[in-house]
């Protein structure tokens, strides 16, 4: 009898075991297939390009290679730098109060405006004369995010078409809403832009959750206010 007592403790032993395993089993498959974490505070880290030169021409070269794109309650912040650091631009948006700050620096210099939400709307809101963007059933995925496709077309110009790749995985209310693409419902994970006469494509490379200080997203240091037309007259000269 003991010793088919001793069968029996070792039979339920194996049997809680193999059901703790099948528990982790079906705990990692779950994990895995919910795919990548719904990050609402962090950073998108994005690759540029710029199609209009080519990828050897040494204008390109002078260019921002990279953008990060900090995000927080409402709150953004964009940030390009060429290679040796001389030229930086930065793009502060505060959703509540429909605010968006540019500032650029060349060298020791810095300049800078603040625009309100109409002012917005005139200068980097509105839309292109002629741009239509439709959403498809296509999709990619971009930096472990599932991304829905659009297509973008001009009325009268069907040689200028490109495509706008975006993800609702990201937790961000409104993330389009100072930019042309206000009707993209999710974040840009791939995109061509335009603004003063360059354009820009932007692919996400890697998003990070990550916690920040409000301050971030407050201008702190001080700045040479300008206008638009002579923040206008930066790019174009630069």
């Amino acid at each position: 009898p003991s010793g088919q007592h001793k069968v029996e403790n070792r039979k339920t032993s194996f049997r809680k075991t193999a059901v703790f395993y099948l528990m982790i089993v079906i705990s990692s498959c779950s994990t895995t297939e919910k795919g990548p974490q719904k990050v609402s505070e962090g950073m998108i880290n994005y690759e540029l390009s710029y199609p209009q030169f080519g990828e050897d021409n040494l204008i390109a070269s002078m260019f921002p290679s990279s953008m990060s794109f900090k995000f927080k309650d409402n709150m953004t912040r964009s940030e390009l730098k060429t290679r040796m650091a001389v030229f930086s631009t930065t793009f502060i948006t505060d959703k509540d109060n429909r605010t968006l700050t540019h500032l650029v620096r060349i060298a020791s210099k810095r300049s800078g405006l603040v625009l309100d939400s109409a002012e917005i709307m005139d200068e980097y809101a509105k839309k292109p004369e002629g741009m239509i963007i439709t959403r498809t059933d296509s999709t990619k995925e971009i930096a472990g995010y599932m991304c829905k496709h659009a297509l973008v077309t001009y009325a009268g110009k069907p040689e200028l078409t490109h495509d706008i790749y975006y993800t609702e995985e990201i937790d961000i209310v409104d993330p389009n809403w100072c930019s042309p693409f206000q009707e993209i419902p999710g974040v840009l994970m791939e995109a061509k832009v335009k603004k003063f006469n360059i354009e820009m494509k932007m692919t996400a490379s890697s998003v990070v959750a990550e916690e920040y200080d409000s301050s971030e997203f407050v201008i702190e240091d001080s700045f040479d206010p300008i206008t638009t037309e002579e923040m206008a007259d930066i790019f174009q000269s630069f």
